[in-house]
């Protein structure tokens, strides 16, 4: 285990899912004490204790410290490296201006508990985890289109098993998994982990916000609904696609965001 955990390519692996065994225990066991606006406060700090602790893992096995870690730079590279997950956003957002009606018994603690302060500690300790900490090995070692695709594979696996954790559903696990198999595109090809964070805080909005609204039967919406997993899978066939990106600039191993932005 101790050499697994020093070679850089693998490190960030395996504390991933020492990580995520560890922060699901303690969310399953409090949950059966908390619920409601407790749970989401209680929920929202737990995901920033342990996102700030990844923080630190990362600068310990990596080198690399929170100003580089956050630098907003190749944002050109990342946006366009995040077409995939943009293109079902737009179909998500219609269809869900599609089936709207209006909202049914929503309080402020869960607009701010549930919608604003869990969904920003999620966007920050998910990405951190499985975005940042996992993928950050790619860079030590040979980097080709085979080793980034195994990477993402590993986002996409670790990032859908974290959301089926109270039950198995195929559809959730893929559908999340995919989603996190196109943040970790943007981060692969860009080494920018802040796009990431803020595509992931503005989307968990909406599914979040769902249990909150009265939804109409429009044929369009239904029609929208009945291809959810085709504009799945465009995301994924996507953002595959765009991991064959090809690096024009030698990138310093410890930090791909220094130098000039990659051309696609």
């Amino acid at each position: 285990m101790k050499s697994i955990l020093k070679d850089k390519k693998r490190a960030g692996i395996v504390w991933a899912v020492i990580i995520e065994a560890a922060f699901a225990g303690i969310s399953l066991t409090v949950a059966n004490f908390l619920s409601g606006v407790s749970w989401f406060i209680f929920s929202s700090v737990l995901r920033i204790v342990f996102g700030i602790a990844i923080l630190k893992l990362i600068g310990k096995v990596f080198g690399k410290p929170p100003k580089e870690l956050f630098a907003f730079c190749n944002t050109r590279t990342a946006v366009i490296s995040g077409m995939g997950f943009l293109l079902y956003f737009v179909y998500y957002l219609i269809a869900y201006a599609a089936g709207f009606e209006r909202f049914t018994e929503i309080s402020a603690g869960i607009v701010f508990g549930r919608i604003f302060l869990q969904q920003i500690a999620t966007g920050f300790y998910e990405e951190m985890h499985y975005r940042a900490l996992i993928l950050e090995g790619y860079n030590y070692g040979k980097k080709n289109v085979g080793r980034k695709i195994i990477y993402a594979l590993i986002s996409f696996v670790l990032f859908g098993s974290i959301h089926v954790l109270t039950g198995w559903d195929t559809y959730t696990f893929l559908r999340t998994g995919a989603i996190g198999f196109a943040f970790a595109a943007i981060y692969l090809n860009s080494g920018n982990i802040i796009i990431p964070m803020i595509l992931h805080f503005v989307y968990d909005i909406f599914p979040n916000l769902s249990g909150y609204i009265k939804w109409n039967d429009s044929e369009l919406f239904t029609e929208l609904n009945d291809f959810f997993a085709a504009a799945l899978l465009v995301m994924f066939i996507v953002s595959f696609v765009l991991l064959f990106k090809k690096e024009t600039e030698k990138q310093d191993i410890n930090n791909l965001c220094t130098g000039v932005d990659l051309k696609l």
